[in-house]
């Protein structure tokens, strides 16, 4: 991960990292640093706004709940990019790929992305072809 600064503050034994989106501290994990290290991403290098920006909403997919990560919505407020985020000590696999792309099955977004901070996978949706093919950055919002 780049060289990036979070507001991070103790409480007794555990750690609280600012949350750009919830406006409040949330208990430092490895994956929810991947998640601020994500946010800081999209706003501060690809200029994504951060009013269009949603974390850790719960949505129903098959009749089941479940929460996605991080997900942008267009000028229309129509969901566009879907990213899961991983701990930074796990792979990106299939597996990881499958559950955003169970996501998508709700949320039916034209891009989505998996990271665990130090990699990144980005894919463009054709659901008229019902294919994706990878793409090699954040598309322009």
């Amino acid at each position: 991960m780049q060289n990036i600064t979070f507001q991070v503050k103790k409480e007794g034994e555990h750690t609280y990292i600012f949350c750009l989106v919830r406006k409040k501290y949330i208990l430092l994990t490895p994956e929810e640093k991947v998640r601020q290290y994500t946010l800081k991403t999209l706003v501060e290098q690809a200029n994504y706004p951060l009013n269009f920006i949603s974390v850790e909403k719960t949505l129903t997919v098959n009749g089941m709940k479940k929460r996605w990560d991080i997900l942008v919505f267009n000028k229309s407020l129509q969901p566009w990019l879907l990213i899961e985020c991983k701990n930074s000590s796990l792979s990106l696999n299939q597996q990881t790929l499958r559950q955003v792309g169970i996501y998508n099955v709700a949320l039916q977004v034209p891009y989505l992305a998996i990271t665990n901070g130090n990699d990144w996978q980005m894919f463009q949706i054709d659901f008229e072809a019902a294919a994706f093919k990878a793409i090699d950055n954040f598309p322009v919002w």
